[in-house]
């Protein structure tokens, strides 16, 4: 099941990436996520973890109602995501340090 998810999660990921990067290829991954930055709100870094707090928090209210109202998206698919943006806030910090160097 884990590779299953995560394969799956990456598979996702790229998808997404084409999607919030201006259809742009791999070359600028977190250009979704610096917006915030660039719009004055939060540091990249805040503004992944906001994502994954919604995300966290979709996954607790079903935990406690046993559902989810918006049927466009399963828990699979919040698992899904939860995955990729733990993953994104890495390889983010990952590539700051890298830049530093």
């Amino acid at each position: 099941m884990h590779r299953e998810l995560t394969e799956e999660a990456r598979f996702l990921s790229e998808r997404k990436n084409h999607d919030y990067s201006g259809g742009k290829d791999s070359t600028h991954p977190f250009l979704n996520f610096t917006r915030c930055e660039a719009m004055g709100i939060c540091n990249t870094e805040a503004g992944i973890m906001v994502r994954l707090t919604d995300k966290m928090s979709r996954l607790s209210t079903f935990i406690t109602t046993g559902a989810f109202k918006v049927k466009d998206e399963a828990l699979r698919d919040t698992v899904l995501d939860v995955i990729n943006y733990v993953i994104i806030l890495y390889a983010f910090i990952q590539s700051k340090k890298q830049a530093e160097k």
